[in-house]
């Protein structure tokens, strides 16, 4: 085949020699030629560009899904390799501008068309993009024609029919050829399909910037896809974070509230499956509140974790132990063959616990209660269970913590009663629900009142008469025993007030302080108050304190006492002689009374060890100067066992047990007559 241009010259020479002769054919048949390869020019024209609209289209709709402008200008700018597109817009289904191409030959805009197409996302319009073609080629191929049938005389008929089927092929077929491509690619999504190039020209060059978009688009639907691949694997790491921090505790690293209730199904499940037991055991520190005051709670937090390390070391590997929220944590003992090795496994917790704690290069020791049900046995759901060995934990505490105690069917109504009672407090402390009773300390020689003890009860609604050992507790438990020591120092200031006009000799009166008063000044401020309002003698009362109070923070605490001992008060060391420090509390506080314990007086007539130590405890009062009173006692021969030692100063049920401060006027006028009677006898 010659070049395409000789074959243009030999048809212009053709067509000026026949000019005369086919003027009026080649006019006609010039208008139906012009007039035919006008519309196959912009057919193709049409279906090129509309091919390639059609795969930028199917590229831009992922990024107008994402919003990814960015990416959209980068696709829609490949019309940059046909000529012929002079300007494209994108525009989102809002019709809002999204983005646009816009050709830098600014002369071919002088003639052109534009069509619109929608772009479609699983059968929903997301946008449409409308594209402007000039119709330059259309023209210059129109001109081509005319001067080729005007200089061409009848033989063009015969040249163009012989040549018109190997120019359909090397015009039309690469066409054709690209559209096949196009379509494959748009059925299959698959980008590494390429048109074949097999001409120079532009159909050739045409084909060579398909696929050079084909190149870009491929690459960047590579990255998409690593980008992806990556952002999942991320996604999936993060998720796995997120479900062990919300099924472990943050401090500890064991599993949580939400873990332990997953694991309490299956443990349900495996055992009612395998016919065995399991047990629940629900453990909290002794005092641990205590240590977070007085060491802080970076010290705490230090416990806890070396607690939780403790646990998982003292229990099997199919166990589960969990820390449920502050010091309490809870153990799931799967597979048990019998009852009795929840006890076992209990005990070898306890003596684990127990062994000495070293944090921060300070050495100290704490304790754990432990509560524990069986399942079947005592309940056949996850919540009957949880709930059962709580009620045995606070049995356990109740107990003198550091126990361990398993669920039983009367624990039932203790809890009840607990419920009741801390429920009951606080509205009975607004109500002044309280009463004031008290019980005189006798000297044994001349049977004369040296003072008395305040001691507090309360009138139960429902309960009745409770003494202390009935509510204080629970008192302490709820954070209100300092209020109930603030209305016993009231009432004994305004007993005091009273007393004071009707004796002329005053009765001192004694009042127990809380350990919590220990951990701040308030206390030395609200007896000021009081002594202050009923403008009272402070030497008349008697502040006991007990060592148990002392020890938690002794350097802070003995600052208090010398604070409340500067007011005027004496201070009384009440249950002398239980604690392994006492006599180092005699050296280094301002001690007036050490009150002998009951233990000591229950069995002095028979026990000679309690004589001994008795005796032993006299001499050491007498030798520090401070008085003497022994609490307890309960008949005639504790009172004169008590004498011959030498202690002449007693507390006790054989005198008087504690009743109203009315009733015991009473008593105390009736003895005031009997003694001036007697002297006036005498």
């Amino acid at each position: 085949m010659r070049p395409l241009s000789d074959r243009y010259g030999l048809r212009l020479r053709l067509m000026i020699m026949s000019l005369v002769l086919v003027l009026l054919a080649t006019l006609a048949i010039g208008a139906a030629v012009t007039w035919n390869y006008s519309r196959l020019a912009k057919n193709d024209l049409l279906t090129r560009v509309g091919i390639e609209t059609e795969i930028i289209i199917q590229n831009v709709s992922v990024s107008i899904l994402f919003d990814d402008r960015a990416t959209a200008q980068e696709i829609i700018s490949t019309f940059s390799a046909d000529p012929s597109v002079l300007s494209a817009e994108l525009y989102n289904k809002e019709g809002e501008l999204f983005s646009q191409y816009q050709a830098d030959v600014e002369s071919l805009k002088t003639a052109s068309f534009e069509f619109k197409r929608e772009i479609i996302f699983q059968e929903e319009i997301i946008g449409y993009m409308l594209v402007e073609v000039s119709n330059q080629e259309i023209r210059q191929q129109n001109f081509a024609i005319l001067v080729f049938l005007v200089t061409v005389s009848l033989i063009v008929l015969v040249v163009a029919f012989s040549f018109s089927h190997p120019l359909i092929n090397s015009t039309i077929q690469p066409l054709l050829k690209l559209h096949d491509t196009s379509q494959r690619i748009a059925e299959t999504g698959d980008y590494s399909l390429r048109s074949p190039v097999t001409s120079s020209d532009e159909v050739g060059r045409l084909s060579l910037a398909f696929n050079q978009m084909l190149n870009q688009i491929e690459h960047r639907d590579d990255m998409l896809e690593k980008q992806v691949r990556q952002r999942t694997t991320e996604l999936e790491k993060l998720a796995e974070e997120f479900r062990y921090r919300a099924f472990h505790d943050n401090l500890t690293g064991l599993p949580n509230r939400a873990l332990m209730d997953e694991r309490f199904e299956h443990s349900v499940e495996h055992t009612l499956r395998c016919d065995n037991r399991f047990a629940c055991l629900l453990l909290d520190l002794d005092d641990f509140k205590t240590i977070n005051d007085t060491k802080g709670h970076e010290f705490g937090d230090d416990l806890l974790i070396e607690v939780a390390k403790r646990l998982k070391a003292t229990v099997r590997a199919e166990d589960l132990v969990c820390r449920i929220g502050g010091d309490e944590f809870l153990i799931l003992l799967n597979d048990l063959k019998s009852p009795d090795d929840v006890n076992t496994i209990a005990r070898k917790i306890l003596t684990r616990l127990g062994r000495e704690f070293v944090l921060k290069s300070e050495r100290f020791k704490t304790g754990v209660s432990i509560g524990g049900a069986l399942f079947p046995d005592h309940g056949t759901s996850a919540s009957e269970i949880k709930r059962h060995a709580d009620v045995a934990m606070y049995r356990a505490k109740a107990a003198g913590k550091n126990q361990f105690c398993i669920f039983t069917e009367g624990m039932q109504d203790d809890v009840k009663y607990r419920l009741l009672i801390k429920n009951d407090l606080k509205p009975a402390i607004a109500r002044g629900d309280f009463e004031i009773y008290v019980q005189p300390k006798i000297n044994a020689v001349d049977n004369q009142i040296v003072g008395c003890e305040a001691l507090v009860r309360w009138n139960h609604p429902q309960e009745g008469f409770l003494t202390p050992d009935k509510f204080i507790p629970f008192a302490e438990e709820a954070g209100l025993i300092s209020d109930i020591d603030y209305f016993v120092i009231r009432e004994s200031c305004r007993k005091q007030k009273e007393w004071t006009t009707l004796f002329n000799f005053p009765i001192p009166i004694a009042f127990n302080l809380s350990g919590r008063h220990f951990h701040d000044f308030k206390i030395v401020e609200v007896l000021q108050n009081a002594i202050d309002e009923f403008a009272i003698d402070p030497s008349l009362l008697e502040a006991e304190i007990t060592e148990a109070v002392l020890i938690e923070d002794p350097e802070k605490a003995q600052k208090i006492v010398h604070a409340v001992k500067a007011l005027g008060i004496c201070i009384s060391l009440d249950d002398f002689g239980t604690g392994y420090s006492s006599l180092n509390y005699l050296r280094t506080l301002p001690i007036d009374t050490v009150k002998l314990d009951r233990s000591f007086v229950s069995n002095i007539v028979e026990s000679v060890q309690d004589r001994r130590l008795t005796r032993g405890i006299v001499s050491l009062a007498q030798g520090l100067n401070l008085r003497l009173i022994a609490e307890g006692v309960e008949n005639e021969k504790q009172m004169n066992a008590l004498m011959e030692l030498g202690c002449f100063f007693m507390q006790g049920f054989y005198f008087l047990r504690p009743v109203k401060t009315s009733d015991f006027l009473q008593w105390h006028l009736k003895r005031y007559t009997k003694s001036i009677l007697s002297r006036q006898r005498a």
